[in-house]
């Protein structure tokens, strides 16, 4: 399970459903919840949260224009930092690029995410080490938790 700390900077809320905002490091996620601050105290900006999300639920895109014209709200810059391939699945380790406006990150302070797809899909894209590539995550497949 990927998990990164992140503060809420922003709340859309229509009935029972919110669409958070979320700063994590030098990157911004979005997460789909069934909640609202009117309900769950802890859903406010400025709230320190964690991003959760599977390594199945990251897809995987070569860099042609950014944002990529598709639906997916979470395009997140990265490079590859390893992979591990086995007969039907590869993990990726993958390092979060900072926002071109953010201050840039050190390596020791670098956030990392990991990603598992197929190694059909990792051989199709030919995907290696220190390639730049964008991390694509649903917004409802990001989970936020709070302490």
């Amino acid at each position: 399970m990927n998990t990164l700390t992140g503060e809420i900077t922003a709340i859309t809320t229509e009935q029972y459903i919110s669409l958070v905002k979320i700063l994590a490091g030098d990157q911004l996620f979005y997460s789909l919840i069934l909640d609202t601050p009117d309900t769950s105290p802890w859903l406010k900006i400025g709230a320190a949260v964690r991003l959760l999300f599977k390594e199945t639920e990251v897809m995987i895109a070569l860099p042609t224009s950014t944002p990529l014209p598709i639906s997916v709200r979470n395009q997140l810059p990265c490079h590859i930092t390893s992979i591990i391939s086995g007969t039907i699945l590869c993990e990726l380790t993958l390092a979060l690029t900072p926002l071109t406006n953010a201050p840039s990150a050190s390596q020791a302070g670098q956030q990392h995410i990991k990603a598992i797809i197929t190694r059909a899909a990792c051989d199709a894209l030919s995907l290696k080490e220190n390639d730049p590539i964008i991390a694509l995550i649903k917004t409802n497949e990001v989970s936020l938790a709070h302490d």
